[in-house]
């Protein structure tokens, strides 16, 4: 019993999210990413952005890359790991989901960056509000069976594109552990995932040219970019019809990442402050 309760959950805490729902909080399903995670050698990174001066520049190099799809997607980049390595990130059996890091020197093989295309509400099958979450669940699950353990599905992106690899974008070995499988992307992501990531790589080498030639690999799914849905609240940023309880963060569906929770949860620490007069 108390007279506030913060909810400050993480985007992947469904446990809680369905009991919250079982709860009466009043939630809905919101749009998100989902996609690959793409790594090339570090080097080539590095030679890309930093061109003629990549031999003089020591920290390795990063970007941010976003393209509008005619048909009305977006397809962009997220958590850019220079130097870094792609990561296991399940939280449950008999599913494969993909993460990304990089350690303090940034200085690893190979630098990755998760390639996402944006998923709306319409394309969840169901007016549930958690029906994304639903989704998601789905393509990890068709990920694990793609190699039937925990060997994450893996491919390059000229598997993609159908192209051949060039010299100017040498072979990446992929950085997940516990390993990869060669498996194609259309295997556990749906056609509007494959067609649209397709489509964006070739903008993105119109933006970066070479970003997108030959033996990138991609490593997936990536999955969990942000929260598939919505705890509703008030203009007090209480959930609706629940006086003393704030849904705050990412996994409240409020923020996309670890400033934007912090500062959700700034705002929410002064209006509970203002409601009680302290």
């Amino acid at each position: 019993s108390a007279d506030t309760v913060v909810i400050a959950i993480g985007h992947s805490a469904r446990d809680t999210i369905r009991m919250l729902r079982s709860r009466g909080l009043p939630m809905q399903a919101r749009g998100f990413g989902i996609g690959v995670r793409a790594e090339h050698r570090r080097e080539y990174i590095n030679r890309l952005i930093y061109k003629e001066n990549a031999d003089i520049i020591t920290d390795t190099a990063s970007y941010h890359l976003v393209t509008h799809l005619a048909g009305g997607r977006s397809v962009y980049s997220f958590c850019m790991c220079p130097g870094g390595t792609v990561v296991g990130a399940t939280d449950r059996e008999g599913a494969i989901v993909t993460n990304g890091m990089s350690e303090y020197a940034r200085m690893g093989d190979n630098s990755n960056a998760a390639i996402l295309v944006s998923v709306t509400p319409s394309d969840f099958g169901s007016d549930d509000p958690l029906a994304g979450m639903e989704l998601q669940r789905r393509i990890e699950s068709l990920a694990y069976a793609s190699t039937n353990n925990y060997r994450a599905p893996s491919c390059s992106l000229a598997d993609l594109l159908g192209g051949g690899r060039t010299a100017s974008s040498p072979e990446v070995t992929p950085t997940y552990q516990p390993g990869v499988e060669q498996v194609p992307l259309r295997a556990y992501l749906p056609d509007y995932i494959t067609d649209s990531l397709a489509e964006g790589f070739a903008d993105f080498d119109k933006w970066l040219p070479g970003f997108s030639q030959g033996g990138v690999a991609l490593t997936g799914p990536e999955t969990r970019t942000t929260s598939p849905v919505r705890m509703l609240r008030g203009d007090d940023r209480m959930a609706k019809g629940i006086v003393g309880l704030y849904p705050v963060g990412e996994g409240a569906g409020y923020a996309g990442g670890i400033i934007t929770s912090a500062t959700d949860g700034l705002r929410t620490a002064c209006a509970d402050i203002a409601r009680l007069n302290i």
